[in-house]
């Protein structure tokens, strides 16, 4: 049978852990203080209560009539001799059949037999038949010791034969429970008035008494609850004789189950008040059930509008690399030293004079690339939508602003778009930090073959053909002196004049075809850059909605586990 006291107050226990834990509980802080205070009045009022029946343990050595005393107690036979322990340490529960089933209370470690009965007489005490102390030996010993704390009395049961034996007052030592809750019955008194006179079986019968409580004072036990009986009279007899002390044993012992209904009385009552108490609990399950399918709607529709989430965020890297990241990259890695001449020269002009190598040196500034707020919105419209739509869920289904609050504070959009930002500034001052584009050593060999040909198409035109043929035909140092000097007469000539300025021009036009070459293929290469920078922002972006999935998942299972404690809480016990 279950022990109702001890069922509420487990309940009123996990309700205090409930309460005083940081949980998704929808109670407002004034709201947890109040039932705090309540569950732990009642609480203490439960632990001044026993248990509703009164459970008995009879405890002796061999052959003392334990089985006697139990049907005297019953008023017939509910122990016979076909009871038998198949073990030596097995206790022998007597359940009145109107009862509920045992609970194995802590018999886990102890053998045990169930015996019901009909005596109404003890329809509300279990009697225990503990194993014979005389047989114990080890383990079986310490199982029965452990069994102990859960009876409420506990008969020590001995006979004129046995009331000396050792191994008895070894045993009372050992027993944990509390002193004045032991009955001590000196049973099968009736020996002393079976062989001889009256008058000298009263005088052994004192001397034996006298003795055994002696033996009981000495220890520990000063003042003991003392009785002398025949068992096997009482149940075979109304009227006893004078010195059977059973009728006495029998009212104390039904005294103590009278005591214990009226607990039962109180038990019921404060169950009452505490089923009242823990209904709100009842409430706050279903609650918790709705908040979960709102979380569970909510995760099942990001699924489904992460494609177009994802695209959403590509369209807004695309505007942040090509309208700010490109053209910084380009500036930040741009390197007139790719061209040679005068391509050089214009590519300096036009891009401005070079860095100072401090400046070169100096680390990419972040705010220089940082991720702008027209940018930013588009992440951060995704993230108030989840956070709105949640919201709207949560309204309609009347639930509590405490859910709402919390699932903010999970998500925390302002937090979120902090980490994004900072991560996609990262990501792309990374980028920065790499060394210069690829340097084209095929295209500077082509600008010096060119810039080389202009030169000797410039040097052929202000030669002379006389004097080139000179040279030669008779080459030497006269020959090329004579083309010095030709060349420059010429080149201050009209005909020079506009050799030089063709050569200009071709100079010029060259440079400026291959400073555009240079800048298309730096283009090219920044775009690649561009590309893979882009998937990598995607990727955190696609990491960041699967951070924000996995915690709504995670916030799922804190909803499941605090539903399954609300619900363990709320659950009727049979009693």
């Amino acid at each position: 049978m279950k022990n109702p006291t001890r069922q509420l107050k487990l309940q009123l226990d996990q309700a205090l852990n409930l309460l005083d834990q940081p949980s998704l509980l929808s109670f407002s802080t004034e709201e947890r203080q109040a039932f705090r205070e309540e569950t732990s009045k009642l609480s203490r009022n439960l632990t001044a209560l026993e248990g509703s029946f009164l459970m008995i343990g009879l405890l002796g050595g061999t052959g003392v009539g334990k089985s006697s005393l139990m049907n005297a107690l019953a008023g017939f036979e509910i122990a016979s001799t076909s009871h038998r322990r198949p073990h030596t340490d097995q206790v022998l529960i007597y359940r009145h059949a109107a009862m509920n089933q045992t609970e194995d209370f802590a018999l886990k470690n102890v053998p045990w037999q169930e015996i019901t009965h009909e005596a109404d007489a003890i329809q509300h005490i279990l009697l225990c038949d503990l194993p014979d102390f005389d047989s114990l030996m080890g383990q079986h010993r310490e199982h029965v010791l452990n069994f102990l704390e859960y009876l409420d009395v506990l008969v020590w049961v001995t006979s004129p034969e046995k009331y000396a034996d050792k191994v008895t007052y070894e045993f009372l030592q050992l027993v944990p429970k509390a002193k004045q809750n032991f009955y001590f019955v000196l049973n099968k008194s009736d020996i002393f008035f079976s062989r001889e006179a009256k008058d000298n079986a009263y005088k052994e019968l004192g001397v034996v008494t006298r003795s055994y409580q002696n033996l009981i004072r000495e220890n520990g036990i000063a003042d003991p609850l003392f009785y002398v009986i025949s068992a096997r009279e009482a149940l075979g007899s109304e009227h006893l004789e004078p010195w059977n002390q059973f009728p006495a044993f029998r009212q104390q012992i039904f005294q103590q189950r009278d005591i214990k209904q009226i607990t039962a009385i109180k038990t019921a009552n404060l169950d009452v008040e505490i089923q009242q108490l823990l209904s709100v609990f009842q409430e706050e399950v279903s609650k918790l059930e709705a908040f979960d399918r709102v979380l569970e709607d909510s995760a099942n529709e990001m699924t489904e509008q992460r494609p177009n989430w994802i695209q959403s965020g590509q369209e807004a890297f695309d505007l942040w690399l090509n309208k700010y990241i490109q053209p910084a990259l380009l500036s930040e890695k741009w390197d007139p030293s790719q061209l040679i001449g005068p391509g050089h020269l214009l590519g300096t002009l036009l891009q401005g004079w070079p860095r100072s190598s401090k400046e070169q040196n100096s680390p990419m500034d972040l705010a220089a690339i940082s991720f702008p707020d027209e940018i930013a919105v588009f992440f951060r419209r995704r993230l108030e939508w989840l956070e709105d739509r949640l919201s709207r869920r949560l309204l309609r289904h009347n639930l509590p602003v405490s859910f709402r609050e919390q699932f903010h504070e999970k998500l925390d959009v302002s937090k979120v778009m902090e980490e994004l930002r900072d991560l996609f500034a990262r990501k792309a001052a990374g980028w920065m930090a790499e060394p210069a584009l690829p340097s084209f050593r095929i295209f500077k060999i082509f600008q010096s073959l060119t810039y080389l040909l202009i030169l000797i198409f410039f040097l052929f035109a202000i030669g002379g053909e006389e004097a080139w043929r000179d040279v030669l035909d008779n080459p030497g140092i006269n020959s090329v002196i004579g083309l010095i000097l030709s060349g420059i007469q010429t080149l201050f000539s009209a005909k020079g004049l506009a050799a030089l300025g063709s050569y200009a021009l071709l100079n010029l036009f060259f440079a400026v075809r291959f400073y555009r070459r240079l800048r298309k293929r730096s283009e090219t290469a920044a775009k690649k850059i561009i590309k893979t920078l882009k998937g990598e922002l995607t990727e955190i972006w696609e990491e960041k909605m699967q951070s924000i999935l996995d915690d709504i998942n995670h916030f799922r299972e804190d909803v499941r586990s605090q539903i399954s404690a609300v619900s363990i809480l709320t659950q009727k016990k049979d009693r």
